[in-house]
């Protein structure tokens, strides 16, 4: 007895190891795909790496998984290798079945909505967006989801400005706006977001010749950006800026906020955000005819330009790919569905056609023997 005992008290204290170790493990996960999430936008290598370091984990849960891959796919679209971010929403798409917990659904859900907004396959991020919607407007405790909510705005935000006018998508982006501040307080990082929603407003307010309007809302986003130190989105705060400048003529000091936010650029390596800065500084060196630097930004705009056309075009190829032999899969398991029904349909026709012709059949030898008999 008391060796059985003592067998019991090994076992549970070797049952307690694992379970210290397996939530110290789950901690170390936590933590790395914290740290990993900051490091997105500013050093998106960085959060790849750590993010699959997160993935090596023997005991990850199915949800840091999730998380690792969304991280890493959004690290990819961060750097506009949408190709890659792709592969890895591949791999979520494949989750999404043994997934139970309604929050983790609706980051899901948004996450790959913006996937497929970024690659301008609008109808495909709407089913998505509409999709995480649903799950955010029936869940009952809403002070719980606003983030969720101001990320899902903001990308309908952007569908709407391609697919309608601003007008539309301005009403969009006061929604996101009005969503992440209320989440600001408790998670931090929201702020990055908020600025991500006013550098979109201000663009939008610039095309309706509204510059007043836009400078204030680019003011904003560069504020919000700095609170987190997000140098890639104080670089677009600043070129928003800038634009507003270019716009009132005052070229010296567009500039002047150009080479700030290209000095913030060069960390982060954001092919559109370089692009932007680059044609900017064209115009302005145009406008105040300094041909030599003109010509410089000038041709860096046209090279990055054609660099980035030939990655966009390359990764929506692959898209569409994918989306072709998504298709082809439904069209399959359809036909799989239909074919028992057909062939019975088939045997149905033919035993129809064989009664009928055989009724024809007997129903002339008969008006013979008719013919016959009144003949005779």
């Amino acid at each position: 007895m008391k060796k059985w005992n003592k067998h019991r008290a090994l076992f549970f204290l070797a049952g307690c190891f694992f379970f210290v170790q397996m939530v110290h493990s789950q901690k170390d996960v936590d933590s790395i795909l914290k740290v990993a999430g900051k490091q997105i936008y500013e050093n998106p290598e960085e959060a790849i790496a750590l993010s699959h370091e997160a993935l090596k984990s023997p005991t990850i849960t199915v949800k840091n998984k999730i998380n690792s891959l969304l991280t890493i796919s959004t690290a990819y679209s961060s750097k506009r290798d949408y190709e890659k971010a792709s592969e890895y929403i591949v791999q979520i798409n494949g989750l999404i079945p043994k997934i139970n917990d309604d929050l983790t659904k609706m980051n899901i859900l948004n996450r790959i909505g913006a996937h497929y907004q970024e690659l301008q396959i609008y109808d495909k991020a709407l089913e998505y967006l509409d999709e995480a919607m649903a799950l955010i407007k029936k869940y009952p405790k809403q002070d719980s989801v606003q983030h969720f909510l101001g990320y899902n705005s903001i990308l309908r935000g952007f569908i709407y400005r391609k697919q309608t006018n601003c007008d539309v998508a301005l009403k969009y982006f006061d929604e996101a706006i009005e969503a992440y501040n209320k989440t600001t307080i408790e998670k931090p990082i929201m702020n990055a977001n908020l600025s991500i929603c006013y550098y979109n407003k201000g663009n939008c307010l610039l095309s309706l010749n509204k510059p007043v309007e836009a400078k204030e809302s680019f003011l904003k986003s560069v504020a919000h950006a700095q609170i987190v130190d997000a140098k890639s989105l104080i670089a677009f705060g600043k070129k928003g800026l800038a634009e507003t400048e270019t716009q009132n003529g005052n070229y010296k000091e567009a500039l002047s906020l150009l080479t700030d936010a290209h000095a913030l650029s060069n960390t982060v390596g954001d092919l559109v955000l370089n692009r932007e800065i680059y044609e900017g500084l064209a115009n302005n060196y145009l406008f105040l005819g300094d041909w030599d630097n003109y010509i410089l930004y000038q041709n860096k705009y046209v090279a990055i330009k054609k660099a980035n056309k030939i990655s966009e075009r390359k990764t929506i190829n692959q898209s569409l790919i994918a989306l072709t032999e998504t298709k082809a899969e439904e069209i399959e398991q359809l036909r799989a569905y239909f074919r028992p029904l057909q062939i019975i349909f088939i045997i149905i026709i033919t035993i129809a056609l064989f009664l009928l012709i055989r009724s024809v059949i007997i129903w002339e030898r008969d008006l013979k023997k008719l013919e016959n008999r009144l003949k005779s």
